[in-house]
């Protein structure tokens, strides 16, 4: 009975941290899918806003637009991939700081170990006991000074590749409002129009699910994006008026 209890417990604990594991890799992904569709919406949007009423031709806003997204992509995506690299040579380095502290200064890590112990709550009678059986484990000494003193989880090692490939995608989303309009058979002014309209409404959606996805507010989070959008769009309009009066 108590083998199957056992059994038992130790599966609901695999369960939990595997859907912990599932949840920190979608966190990574919505942190860069938001931040790759707002770059891709806000540049593009404001890009086309100048090019539109800096007397442009139809043809040339979409190759510059197409342009932009083009480079946009190339460069967020490396941007994202040698960050998460970054990132990830960083904190190996600080547990090979770790593990050579420990080898070179055991007293004086046991110290902060046992102060790390009463941080977290363990009574005071008990720190010693606990602590001895942290440290007669190098390995298992070494996993608590990167989690409890680093603040680093093995969990916090983010995939390059996939990061990377979801900024790139999602940059490519985010341009979508404002490039289509000028893929359609429509008139300039139309097509202005249309691209800051679509612009406008993709920008307060994907504020709302940046709400929804953070439990936070929706119409708040909206709002705010639907601010920036608008004010990328006031300040490409602004340059390509004023590029306009100067006959560029």
């Amino acid at each position: 009975m108590s083998t199957t209890t056992g059994s038992t417990g130790r599966t609901k604990w695999k369960t939990t941290k595997n859907a912990e594991r599932a949840s920190k890799s979608r966190g990574a992904i919505i942190r860069e899918g938001i931040f790759g569709i707002n770059d891709g919406l806000v540049a593009t949007v404001g890009l086309v806003s100048g090019e539109a009423l800096s007397g442009q031709t139809h043809g040339a806003i979409l190759i510059a637009a197409l342009s932009a997204v083009g480079a946009a992509i190339v460069s967020m995506s490396v941007g994202s991939y040698l960050a998460t690299t970054s990132q990830n040579d960083f904190m190996r380095h600080q547990i090979r700081q770790q593990a050579l502290d420990l080898e070179q200064h055991p007293g004086r890590e046991r110290g902060e170990a046992g102060g790390l112990l009463e941080d977290i709550g363990v009574p005071a009678q008990s720190v010693t006991v606990v602590l001895d059986n942290i440290v007669r484990s190098r390995p298992r000494w070494l996993k608590f000074m990167v989690r409890e003193d680093l603040g680093i989880h093995e969990q916090h090692l983010e995939p390059p590749l996939k990061n990377a490939l979801t900024m790139g995608v999602a940059v490519t989303i985010g341009s979508i409002p404002a490039v289509v309009p000028y893929l359609l058979p429509l008139g300039p002014i139309v097509s202005r129009n249309l691209s800051w309209a679509a612009s406008g409404v993709a920008a307060l959606t994907l504020g709302g699910l940046k709400g929804h996805f953070t439990q936070s507010s929706i119409l708040k989070n909206a709002l705010a994006f639907g601010f920036l959008a608008s004010a990328s769009a006031a300040v490409g309009a602004g340059i390509g008026l004023w590029l306009a009066q100067l006959g560029a």
